[in-house]
Parts: structure tokens; sequence; C-alpha cells
């Protein structure tokens, strides 16, 4: 005779075999019809019981599993607000040399960066970027990919993300950050 796994779970975790009772019914507040209790407690569907998709438990585990996804983010962002010269790329590596357009910075980070300019960018094309003179020299041009791109709704013109493409420019733009990163916000 073969042995149940006791990791693998056939019935919901709130259902006592014992006592042939659900132990979230406390006070009375929850009491299962017997229709319930082989469509839901006793079966491997208990996951859309409303009780148990309601119950405090489960909702720690839902707000703890969103709170591991909020910042999807491998570097923190820091403010920072600088004119940056964009200029697309073809597959090759020419220049487009009728795509060239001013933007300016909302945030840095050693992966890439966020920027808000008047023109669209385009998903996934690649682009060069060129910044001031307060950048050192590794860091006044680089390539990045165009990761998304959004159209502002309450002012004209579009955000967009940048992903650095280069080990060279991430690991400079880490070392500029962590150096002047309390000089960066203007």
């Amino acid at each position: 005779m073969a042995t149940k796994d006791p990791k693998f779970i056939e019935n919901c975790p709130f259902w006592s075999e014992l006592s042939m009772k659900c132990r979230m019914c406390k006070g009375g507040l929850f009491i299962p019809l017997d229709d319930h209790v082989e469509v839901y407690c006793k079966t491997l569907d208990y996951p859309q019981c409303l009780q148990y998709a309601l119950h405090p438990e489960k909702q720690l585990e839902i707000v703890a599993r969103a709170e591991c996804n909020k910042n999807r983010r491998k570097f923190a962002r820091v403010e920072a607000c600088y004119k940056i010269t964009l200029v697309r790329l073809i597959h090759s590596g020419a220049v487009v040399s009728h795509f060239s357009t001013l933007a300016r910075t909302l945030d840095l980070s050693s992966g890439g960066m966020r920027l808000t300019t008047d023109k669209p960018l385009i998903n996934d094309s690649v682009v060069q970027f060129s910044f001031g003179q307060p950048f050192p020299e590794s860091l006044q041009e680089g390539n990045g990919q165009v990761a998304w791109c959004n159209k502002e709704i309450d002012a004209p013109g579009y955000q967009a993300g940048i992903s650095f493409q280069d080990d060279q420019t991430i690991e400079a733009m880490g070392l500029y950050l962590g150096l002047h990163h309390h000089d960066i916000i203007s």
C-alpha cells in the first residue's frame, strides 16, 4: 500500500478530516454546507473558495508576494536632471542621421535611465546617448536600448526608459552614482 506524500495537499488546509469541520469557523461566521465541502474543502479546488481566498493568512501571503514583486529593479534609482542627446542607431551600428532628439533625464541607475522627451521613442530600438560636461569622459557617450516609451498624461511629451547595453557603461555609471549620489539632484 502506497503512503501519501505529506507535502501534497489534497484538500483545503483549513479542512479537518477528524472533526469534519472547517477551521475557519470561528464563532459560526462561516459554516460550509455539504455541497460546498464536496466541491471545495475536500478537493484541489479549495483555492477557489471565497472564504479561503479572503482569509487573513491568505491575504498576508498575497501582500507579501506583492511586496516582493513591488520593486523589480536590479539597480537603485537616483533622481537626476541632465540634458541628453539621443541618436537612433540601425542594426549595423550606423547612426540614423535624420533622428536626433533632445531629452532630459528624470533619474539614473547603474542599469539605465528614465527620461522625458518631446518625440516618441520606438520600443526595443537602439540609441546612442550623449551627456554634457558634468559627466566623466567614460559616460559622455554610450548606447542603450529603449525598454519602454509612454505618452505623458498631464503634460506634452513622452517618458521613456533606456537600458544600458554594455558592462563598461553599467560599471562606470554605478561608480559615478556611488561617488556623486548626494550631489546629483538638481
